[in-house]
């Protein structure tokens, strides 16, 4: 059986992947003339924040390491980073109108405004994330070792402030499998802090339901991931 390799992306754009996927559902439930619209805007708000972060920090560790090997693959990355910087750009261009409406007539229309711009924020980033999945990732592993993947992820992290990483890191384990979870822990149970796997087993604690909790504990115990 060949052996699985690290994919850098997976676990973070799953997570990416369950803040659209929630916000998309949130937008739709939402009546943008009453109050209760804040909290979805500010979700949304959030949402945009964490992607551009997400972009930015591939421009700045991913992909000069994989320009050399192909730069026209990473011309077409960056343009997709514009691309969605302008999506972005769209979406508060709308959240500001929506803010500044004064009637509700005025709110419900900008409101489906930023929900049809969502859409297309949606569909581009799915597609987008598909292809550094299916194209990108291949050319990592062909050109560095998964300790050299693991290193620029290293980097990554390093650069995102903790609450942003601790946000993010709540979302992930919202939108991960098991297997993932329990891998997850694990790593963190062998190689961190205490005071970092108990504050990340609390997360699953509290983000996890009853059953799959039970699943994670059960495979923690025996210190024993998922082969």
């Amino acid at each position: 059986m060949q052996e699985q390799r690290y994919n850098v992306f997976n676990q973070i754009h799953k997570g990416l992947r369950g803040m659209l996927y929630n916000t998309a559902l949130q937008l739709q439930q939402t009546d943008f003339t009453q109050p209760e619209a804040n909290a979805v805007v500010e979700q949304l708000e959030q949402v945009l924040a964490f992607f551009d972060e997400h972009a930015e920090n591939e421009d700045r560790f991913i992909l000069p390491h994989v320009r050399k090997h192909n730069a026209s693959l990473i011309d077409e990355l960056e343009k997709d980073h514009e691309i969605d910087h302008r999506l972005t750009q769209t979406l508060f261009d709308h959240i500001r109108d929506w803010k500044a409406a004064q009637t509700a007539d005025q709110k419900e229309a900008a409101g489906q405004r930023i929900s049809f711009a969502f859409n297309e924020f949606i569909a581009f980033n799915l597609y987008h994330m598909n292809k550094e999945e299916n194209v990108l990732m291949y050319l990592l592993w062909k050109h560095y070792t998964d300790a050299e993947i693991r290193q620029m992820e290293g980097e990554i992290l390093q650069s995102i402030p903790p609450q942003t990483l601790l946000a993010e890191s709540r979302w992930m384990m919202r939108s991960i499998n098991d297997r993932e979870v329990i891998r997850w822990l694990t790593g963190l149970k062998q190689g961190a802090p205490a005071e970092v796997f108990n504050g990340f087993l609390r997360m699953a604690e509290e983000e996890l339901p009853a059953d799959r909790l039970a699943k994670v504990h059960t495979a923690l115990e025996l210190a024993e991931p998922f082969a």
